[in-house]
């Protein structure tokens, strides 16, 4: 089963969700958090298992030298398209990180 279903039957059964709504995911390891998934780079989660990340704040972590950029790019496509509240990737190897989703704070 992969994890991040793991994480949609217990939002939808239970109605739980990640402390203050954060979630570490690790491209092939798992990130020395709280709220931490492993996601094995072979075994991607569908588009369907990734809208467990719906309305939450992502930071996913890899490790740029050994995770092949297709992968990285259709795992990153697939938490877009799941609309979480922030998207952020961080490159371990290469010390890089990229926003792909923010929220605006402010009120007019």
């Amino acid at each position: 089963m992969s994890t991040l279903k793991e994480l949609d039957r217990i939002r939808t059964e239970h109605g739980l969700a990640p402390v203050n709504g954060l979630i570490y995911l690790g491209l092939g390891f798992r990130p020395p958090k709280a709220n931490a998934i492993a996601i094995d780079p072979a075994h991607l989660p569908t588009d369907r298992d990734c809208f467990a990340v719906a309305g939450l704040d992502v930071v996913l972590v890899y490790r740029g030298d050994s995770v092949k950029y297709g992968v990285l790019r259709k795992f990153t496509g697939s938490l877009y398209q799941a609309r979480p509240r922030r998207l952020l990737i961080i490159d371990l190897d290469h010390s890089r990180s990229a926003f792909l989703k923010t929220v605006a704070t402010w009120k007019r």
